[in-house]
């Protein structure tokens, strides 16, 4: 599970000086904010006009139905941006909510700073500003993994195919998932009692093993 990371790990800042970091900062008017296990970062609707940086914890991007029902969309470790998908649009009203899993920290860069002409003309800028285009581009790639995980027809080929991605990220059959248990089975869409049973048969089939959030792929 990653922890708090320094400036220098977070991708939007790669390759940027580190004596730049400050000015960058002041250019793009961040704010550090924390956040309590189970806080609200952004509620649906809200004006986003600020990229947040997970820099400690772990934020959830949920979406709520007329029902109170939640579907998980995706989550965010530290390093992962989140609200910069609506931040960089016209209309910038976020469609989702982002809640904080664990304590969490965020920092905060204006959005507007980044995508328009820096008025210093920061050596820096136009490397943040592609920077931040390319994680967007990996964030969308991940809600493909979402969606393709999700559309699966069972929940036993839901699981597989979560693991799957995991053991290809990792590039290993022993695998570990950031996601506890009942978080696994709210990002599967799936009941975590029905979950629970499933693994279980497909220990007892030697298909895989699992100890809490630990898997061991075996076919």
């Amino acid at each position: 599970m990653k922890k708090e990371i320094t400036y220098k790990e977070i991708p939007l800042f790669s390759n940027i000086n580190e004596m730049d970091l400050n000015q960058l900062f002041m250019c793009l008017r961040s704010y550090r904010q924390k956040y309590k296990k189970g806080e609200n970062i952004i509620m649906e609707q809200d004006s986003v006009q600020y990229i947040g940086v997970v820099l400690s914890g772990m934020v959830h991007m949920l979406k709520d139905d007329i029902w109170g029902n939640q579907i998980m969309l995706g989550y965010m470790e530290p390093g992962d941006l989140i609200g910069e998908s609506f931040a960089v649009q016209k209309v910038s009203e976020s469609y989702v909510r982002f809640q904080a899993v664990k304590d969490s920290e965020i920092i905060f860069l204006a959005a507007s700073s980044i995508i328009h002409n820096c008025p210093r003309q920061c050596g820096f800028h136009s490397q943040i500003t592609q920077n931040m285009f390319q994680l967007m581009g990996e964030k969308n790639v991940q809600l493909m993994e979402k969606i393709e995980v999700s559309s699966k027809a069972s929940l036993r080929d839901k699981i597989l195919a979560y693991l799957s991605m995991l053991s290809q990220k990792q590039h290993s059959r022993y695998v570990e998932s950031p996601l506890s248990r009942t978080e696994l089975a709210e990002y599967l869409c799936a009941n975590r009692s029905a979950m629970t049973r499933e693994l279980g048969s497909m220990k007892e089939e030697g298909i895989l093993d699992y100890d809490k959030n630990t898997y061991s792929l075996k076919k």
